[in-house]
C-alpha cells in the first residue's frame, strides 16, 4: 500500500514519523513530503536505502507577532497546496499521515481536495494550529493524551515511539559519552533547534553539581569544547541515541511532548524547561501534565539559573524509584495502536 508521511519545522513533528516508518517499512510503499531542509536531514538514512521516497514542497510558517508577512500567507498557502495536490496526484496514495508543522497543512488540504484519506496525530496536549486548521479536512485525529470532547474525529492512541529505543547498550552508551559509568549521568537535551540559555546554565552548573557526569546535546554550531573535562561532554548530536538513553539516569529536556512520552516510556526522570518564547506554549502544558503524574519536575525558563537547576536534578538523582515508577504507570507508547489505525484505511 501506498502510505504519504508529512510533518515538519521541528524534530517533533519528524521523529514521530520516522518511529512508523520503521514499522511500515518494506510491507508499505512509502514516501514523504516536507520542506527541503531539517526533515529530509532527518529521514536521510531512509532516503539513501530506497525505503523511502522524498518530496519537497514549498512552505511558509506563521509568525506569532504581528508581521506584513503574515498577511501573505494565504496566497503562499495557495500555492504550497497546488504543489502538494501535483505530488499527490502522482503518487495516488492510500492515506496521508500527519504529524502537523507548517509544512503539513498544504498536504492535508490537498488530500481533501483529492479525495484521499488522511490521519493527523497531535502529541502535545492541545491541537497546534496546523493541525488544529488541518482536523476539519482529516478522517481521523489521533491524539498522545485526551483528546477535546467537542471534536468528535479524535481517539486517543498514544504516542509514536521508536521501538529501537528500547534496545539500547548502556556500556555502549557510556563509550559515546567518554564516562566510565562510576557516577550517574544526567542528560541535557536542548531540542532539534538548540536552547541557549539551557547550554549556559548547564555549562555554569557544571562547576557546582559534583558527583555526577554531565553530557550535554547542544545544537548544531552550539558546543564550546573548551568547557569539555572528565565529567562534563558536549556534542551537538548523536546518531544512536537508544544507547545515550540506555545510559543516563536522568535528564534536562525541553517540553516537546515526544520527547518527554519517549523519557517517560523509557523510565528516565527528568527536569522540563518549557520553551516559552515563539510559543502557543504547548510545552508548558505538557511540562505542568508529567509533573502533576509525578513523572517529571517543572522549571520555568524565568526561573532557570544554576541554583533551581541544580535542586531539581539533585531532587531527581535522590527520588529517581519514584518517579521511574509513577512513569512505568503512564503506558504512553501508542505505536501498535497508531499501525492498526492506519492499516484499517490501507487494507
Amino acid at each position: 500500500m501506498k502510505i504519504v508521511f508529512t510533518g515538519g519545522g521541528t524534530a517533533g513533528h519528524v521523529i514521530p514519523n520516522i518511529a512508523l516508518i520503521e514499522e511500515l517499512k518494506g510491507k508499505n510503499s512509502l514516501f514523504y513530503i516536507g520542506a527541503d531542509g531539517l526533515e529530509k536531514q532527518l529521514l536521510k538514512p531512509y532516503i539513501e536505502n530506497q525505503s523511502l521516497r522524498f518530496f519537497s514542497i514549498e512552505a511558509h510558517k506563521l509568525v506569532r507577532s504581528l508581521t506584513p508577512k503574515n498577511l501573505l500567507l494565504p496566497f503562499r498557502l495557495v500555492k504550497s497546496v497546488s504543489q502538494a495536490k501535483k505530488l499527490l496526484s502522482e503518487i495516488k496514495p492510500d492515506l496521508v499521515f500527519s504529524k502537523g508543522g507548517y509544512v503539513a497543512l498544504p498536504v492535508v488540504i490537498a488530500a481533501k481536495s483529492l479525495k484521499i484519506h488522511c490521519i493527523l496525530h497531535e502529541s502535545d496536549m492541545s491541537l497546534g494550529l496546523s493541525n488544529k486548521i488541518g482536523s476539519h479536512y482529516a478522517d481521523k485525529v489521533l491524539t498522545t493524551f485526551e483528546p477535546p470532547a467537542h471534536n468528535k474525529k479524535a481517539v486517543k492512541s498514544g504516542a509514536p515511539i521508536r521501538q529501537n529505543l528500547y534496545t539500547g547498550d548502556r556500556a555502549r552508551g557510556l563509550k559515546t559519552m567518554g564516562f566510565d559509568g562510576s557516577r550517574p549521568v544526567v542528560l541535557v537535551m536542548g531540542g532539534s533547534l538548540g536552547a541557549a540559555k539551557l547550554n549556559e546554565t548547564v555549562r555554569e552548573l557544571k562547576n557546582t553539581l559534583s558527583g555526577v557526569d554531565i553530557f550535554v546535546i547542544c545544537g548544531k554550531g552550539k558546543t564550546d569544547k573548551s568547557l569539555d573535562g572528565k565529567h562534563f561532554r558536549q556534542v551537538e548530536f548523536v546518531t544512536r541515541m537508544k544507547d545515550i538513553f540506555a545510559a543516563s539516569d536522568v535528564c534536562v529536556s525541553r517540553g516537546g511532548a515526544n520527547s518527554l512520552c519517549e523519557l517517560a516510556s523509557l523510565q528516565i526522570p527528568f527536569v522540563v524547561v518549557p520553551l516559552s518564547k515563539n510559543s502557543r506554549g504547548e510545552q508548558l502544558e505538557n511540562a505542568r501534565f508529567f509533573q502533576s503524574e509525578g513523572c517529571g519536575l517543572l522549571l520555568e525558563e524565568d526561573s532557570l539559573n544554576e541554583k533551581t537547576l541544580n535542586e531539581k536534578i539533585g531532587f531527581l538523582l535522590d527520588n529517581k524509584q519514584h518517579f521511574k515508577h509513577n512513569q512505568s504507570k503512564l503506558k504512553l507508547d501508542g505505536t501498535s495502536r497508531i499501525i492498526n489505525e492506519i492499516s484499517s484505511f490501507v487494507h
